[in-house]
């Protein structure tokens, strides 16, 4: 018990002022507001079947709006957040793809709360671009 006793008291102005610190820190950091802000981010497609093609429109930007500290939202950029849809398995034809705010990558501490289009259509079709010679 005595050893518990010096342990606890010793340099116990260091460790008040330790906490104080903290506290304060603590509430500087929580007494910034959230806001919510707009970004046209470039959509990617990856893994797309080297014997297949996009074909039609499509949307090269999408809006995704996102919410987070108001310091760190104003810090970020489009290049910050990533829009990637990976067609590794998609067969030819048309689908409709379905983008949800957790497919976009964004950094910690901000969160993507909508992407617009949610959805659209993509029509795959067989390549029409001469192949070149692999060797």
């Amino acid at each position: 018990m005595r050893f518990l006793r010096q342990y606890l008291l010793a340099n116990a102005g260091l460790k008040l002022l330790a906490i104080g610190v903290s506290v304060l820190l603590w509430a500087t950091y929580t007494a910034e507001p959230f806001a919510e802000v707009g970004f046209q981010v470039p959509l990617e497609f990856t893994s797309i079947p080297t014997q297949l093609e996009i074909a039609g429109e499509v949307p090269t930007t999408l809006h995704v709006r996102v919410r987070g500290r108001s310091a760190l939202l104003r810090r970020m950029t489009p290049s910050d957040l990533t829009a990637r849809i990976d067609l590794q398995n998609r067969k030819e034809g048309d689908s409709l793809i379905r983008i949800t705010p957790a497919m976009i990558g964004a950094p910690f501490g901000a969160n993507v709360v909508r992407v617009s289009p949610a959805e659209f259509h993509l029509n795959l079709v067989p390549s029409s671009a001469p192949r070149a010679p692999v060797g």
